[in-house]
Protein backbone atom coordinates (compact mmCIF):
# COMPACT_ATOMS: atom_id res chain seq x y z
CA UNK A 1 0.00 0.00 0.00
CA UNK A 2 1.34 3.33 -1.04
CA UNK A 3 1.89 6.15 1.68
CA UNK A 4 -0.95 8.69 1.55
CA UNK A 5 0.15 12.59 2.27
CA UNK A 6 -1.40 13.54 5.79
CA UNK A 7 -4.20 15.90 5.64
CA UNK A 8 -2.07 18.53 7.20
CA UNK A 9 0.65 18.25 4.32
CA UNK A 10 -2.02 18.18 1.56
CA UNK A 11 -3.18 21.78 3.16
CA UNK A 12 0.06 23.17 3.33
CA UNK A 13 0.33 23.35 6.86
CA UNK A 14 3.71 21.46 7.00
CA UNK A 15 6.42 20.63 4.52
CA UNK A 16 6.26 16.84 4.91
CA UNK A 17 4.33 14.40 6.44
CA UNK A 18 3.15 11.19 5.38
CA UNK A 19 0.10 9.26 7.21
CA UNK A 20 0.56 5.83 8.70
CA UNK A 21 -2.80 5.85 10.58
CA UNK A 22 -5.51 5.50 8.28
CA UNK A 23 -6.50 9.14 8.50
CA UNK A 24 -7.47 7.94 12.20
CA UNK A 25 -7.41 11.73 12.91
CA UNK A 26 -8.83 11.39 16.39
CA UNK A 27 -6.33 8.91 17.85
CA UNK A 28 -3.55 10.69 15.90
CA UNK A 29 -0.93 11.97 18.64
CA UNK A 30 0.17 14.33 15.18
CA UNK A 31 -3.17 15.82 14.81
CA UNK A 32 -3.13 16.61 18.01
CA UNK A 33 0.14 18.29 18.39
CA UNK A 34 -0.75 20.65 15.20
CA UNK A 35 -4.22 21.81 17.08
CA UNK A 36 -1.84 22.64 19.97
CA UNK A 37 -0.21 25.05 18.15
CA UNK A 38 -2.86 25.94 16.01
CA UNK A 39 -4.44 27.23 19.06
CA UNK A 40 -1.46 28.94 20.53
CA UNK A 41 -0.73 31.13 17.26
CA UNK A 42 -4.68 32.20 17.98
CA UNK A 43 -2.94 33.04 21.67
CA UNK A 44 -0.29 34.77 19.60
CA UNK A 45 -3.40 36.73 17.51
CA UNK A 46 -4.64 38.01 21.08
CA UNK A 47 -1.07 39.61 21.30
CA UNK A 48 -1.21 41.18 18.37
CA UNK A 49 -4.88 43.09 18.98
CA UNK A 50 -3.78 44.11 22.49
CA UNK A 51 -0.01 45.23 21.70
CA UNK A 52 1.50 47.41 18.82
CA UNK A 53 3.73 45.08 17.32
CA UNK A 54 5.46 47.62 15.21
CA UNK A 55 7.29 48.11 18.64
CA UNK A 56 8.13 44.81 19.37
CA UNK A 57 11.76 43.53 18.45
CA UNK A 58 13.24 40.25 18.64
CA UNK A 59 17.21 39.15 18.95
CA UNK A 60 19.24 36.69 16.68
CA UNK A 61 18.89 34.94 20.48
CA UNK A 62 14.91 34.74 20.57
CA UNK A 63 14.52 37.64 23.30
CA UNK A 64 11.90 39.70 22.48
CA UNK A 65 11.38 43.66 23.54
CA UNK A 66 9.27 46.03 24.02
CA UNK A 67 9.64 49.77 24.65
CA UNK A 68 8.04 52.37 26.19
CA UNK A 69 10.27 55.43 26.77
CA UNK A 70 12.88 54.26 28.75
CA UNK A 71 11.26 51.06 30.30
CA UNK A 72 11.77 47.37 28.23
CA UNK A 73 9.51 44.83 28.67
CA UNK A 74 11.48 41.42 28.15
CA UNK A 75 10.31 38.19 27.21
CA UNK A 76 11.29 34.78 24.98
CA UNK A 77 9.55 34.22 21.90
CA UNK A 78 7.84 31.01 21.14
CA UNK A 79 10.91 29.26 19.30
CA UNK A 80 12.86 29.36 22.50
CA UNK A 81 9.80 27.88 24.53
CA UNK A 82 10.04 24.74 22.11
CA UNK A 83 13.25 23.64 23.68
CA UNK A 84 12.06 23.11 27.18
CA UNK A 85 9.36 21.60 29.56
CA UNK A 86 7.50 22.43 32.31
CA UNK A 87 9.99 21.09 34.53
CA UNK A 88 12.62 23.23 34.02
CA UNK A 89 12.84 26.65 36.31
CA UNK A 90 13.88 29.93 35.41
CA UNK A 91 16.19 32.12 37.57
CA UNK A 92 15.80 35.68 37.72
CA UNK A 93 17.89 38.63 38.06
CA UNK A 94 17.25 40.99 40.82
CA UNK A 95 15.59 43.77 41.34
CA UNK A 96 17.99 46.91 41.10
CA UNK A 97 20.52 44.61 39.47
CA UNK A 98 22.68 45.91 36.13
CA UNK A 99 22.47 44.31 32.93
CA UNK A 100 25.07 44.65 30.72
CA UNK A 101 24.44 43.64 26.93
CA UNK A 102 26.18 40.54 25.97
CA UNK A 103 25.78 39.47 29.60
CA UNK A 104 24.35 36.59 31.19
CA UNK A 105 20.77 38.06 32.60
CA UNK A 106 18.33 34.98 32.84
CA UNK A 107 18.75 31.07 33.57
CA UNK A 108 16.75 28.11 32.18
CA UNK A 109 17.63 25.42 34.18
CA UNK A 110 16.80 21.50 33.66
CA UNK A 111 17.79 17.71 33.47
CA UNK A 112 19.90 19.07 31.16
CA UNK A 113 22.21 21.24 33.06
CA UNK A 114 21.58 25.28 32.57
CA UNK A 115 21.40 27.49 29.71
CA UNK A 116 21.85 31.44 30.04
CA UNK A 117 20.51 34.14 28.14
CA UNK A 118 22.35 37.37 27.14
CA UNK A 119 21.18 40.65 27.97
CA UNK A 120 20.12 42.58 24.88
CA UNK A 121 20.44 46.27 26.26
CA UNK A 122 22.52 47.84 29.26
CA UNK A 123 20.14 48.95 31.94
CA UNK A 124 18.51 48.12 35.77
CA UNK A 125 15.89 45.73 36.70
CA UNK A 126 12.99 47.42 38.18
CA UNK A 127 10.75 44.71 37.67
CA UNK A 128 10.35 40.82 37.45
CA UNK A 129 7.60 38.30 36.92
CA UNK A 130 7.02 36.72 40.47
CA UNK A 131 4.67 34.60 39.40
CA UNK A 132 6.57 32.84 36.53
CA UNK A 133 9.63 32.53 39.12
CA UNK A 134 7.76 30.82 41.79
CA UNK A 135 6.19 28.55 39.21
CA UNK A 136 7.77 28.51 35.90
CA UNK A 137 5.20 25.97 34.25
CA UNK A 138 2.75 29.24 34.26
CA UNK A 139 5.50 29.71 31.04
CA UNK A 140 6.61 27.42 29.73
CA UNK A 141 2.72 25.85 29.32
CA UNK A 142 1.56 29.81 28.18
CA UNK A 143 1.62 31.42 24.65
CA UNK A 144 5.47 32.85 25.38
CA UNK A 145 4.64 36.57 23.86
CA UNK A 146 1.84 36.73 26.56
CA UNK A 147 4.28 36.31 29.41
CA UNK A 148 6.55 39.22 29.97
CA UNK A 149 9.26 38.21 31.90
CA UNK A 150 11.25 41.35 33.44
CA UNK A 151 11.54 45.44 32.94
CA UNK A 152 14.20 46.88 32.53
CA UNK A 153 15.22 51.03 32.63
CA UNK A 154 17.39 51.92 30.32
CA UNK A 155 18.40 55.34 28.50
CA UNK A 156 19.59 53.38 25.54
CA UNK A 157 16.54 54.18 23.59
CA UNK A 158 18.45 53.05 19.93
CA UNK A 159 20.08 50.06 21.04
CA UNK A 160 17.14 47.55 19.45
CA UNK A 161 17.46 48.88 15.73
CA UNK A 162 18.87 46.24 14.39
CA UNK A 163 17.00 43.57 16.17
CA UNK A 164 14.32 41.48 14.09
CA UNK A 165 10.82 43.25 13.56
CA UNK A 166 7.96 41.01 15.04
CA UNK A 167 6.78 40.27 11.32
CA UNK A 168 10.00 39.29 9.89
CA UNK A 169 10.77 36.74 13.11
CA UNK A 170 9.88 33.53 10.42
CA UNK A 171 13.24 34.61 9.04
CA UNK A 172 15.47 34.07 12.36
CA UNK A 173 13.12 30.40 12.95
CA UNK A 174 13.43 29.18 9.38
CA UNK A 175 17.64 30.08 9.63
CA UNK A 176 17.71 28.21 13.54
CA UNK A 177 15.42 25.34 12.12
CA UNK A 178 18.02 24.92 9.67
CA UNK A 179 21.09 24.83 12.40
CA UNK A 180 19.08 22.35 14.54
CA UNK A 181 18.78 20.47 11.60
CA UNK A 182 22.45 20.04 10.20
CA UNK A 183 23.36 19.95 14.50
CA UNK A 184 21.22 16.72 14.28
CA UNK A 185 22.44 15.18 10.83
CA UNK A 186 25.80 16.03 12.30
CA UNK A 187 24.73 13.52 15.06
CA UNK A 188 22.41 10.77 13.04
CA UNK A 189 23.86 9.90 10.45
CA UNK A 190 20.72 7.74 9.98
CA UNK A 191 18.09 10.58 9.25
CA UNK A 192 17.50 12.86 6.59
CA UNK A 193 16.51 16.42 5.87
CA UNK A 194 12.91 15.69 5.52
CA UNK A 195 12.16 13.95 8.61
CA UNK A 196 13.50 16.49 10.84
CA UNK A 197 11.64 19.60 10.79
CA UNK A 198 10.10 22.22 13.76
CA UNK A 199 7.22 22.89 12.06
CA UNK A 200 5.39 19.48 11.63
CA UNK A 201 4.11 18.75 15.08
CA UNK A 202 7.44 18.90 17.26
CA UNK A 203 7.10 15.01 17.51
CA UNK A 204 9.85 13.36 15.48
CA UNK A 205 12.45 16.36 16.46
CA UNK A 206 11.85 15.89 19.80
CA UNK A 207 12.75 12.04 19.73
CA UNK A 208 15.50 12.93 18.16
CA UNK A 209 16.89 15.97 20.75
CA UNK A 210 15.70 13.78 23.54
CA UNK A 211 18.79 11.29 22.37
CA UNK A 212 21.43 13.66 22.75
CA UNK A 213 23.72 13.63 25.54
CA UNK A 214 23.14 16.86 28.13
CA UNK A 215 26.77 18.02 26.61
CA UNK A 216 25.11 17.55 23.46
CA UNK A 217 22.16 19.55 23.80
CA UNK A 218 24.19 22.06 25.94
CA UNK A 219 25.97 22.87 22.53
CA UNK A 220 22.94 22.50 20.72
CA UNK A 221 21.22 25.34 23.16
CA UNK A 222 24.24 27.49 23.17
CA UNK A 223 24.38 28.14 19.30
CA UNK A 224 20.69 29.03 19.27
CA UNK A 225 20.42 31.25 22.58
CA UNK A 226 23.90 32.45 22.90
CA UNK A 227 24.77 34.27 19.47
CA UNK A 228 27.06 37.25 19.63
CA UNK A 229 24.89 40.30 19.36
Amino acid sequence: MLSQKCIWMECGYVEYKLCDRDFDCENCPFDKAIKVEREKHTISNEFKMNKNVNQIKITPNHIWLIRDKNIFTIGLDDFAQKFFDANCSIHFPMVGSNLFIGKTFLWIIGSFGAIGFHSPINGVVNWINEKVKNNPHSFFESDAYLIELLKVESDELDSTENFYDFDDNKKLVYQDNLLVKEFLLKKYSSISTANITLTDGGEVIKDYLRKLSNQDYIKLLKLLFNKKL
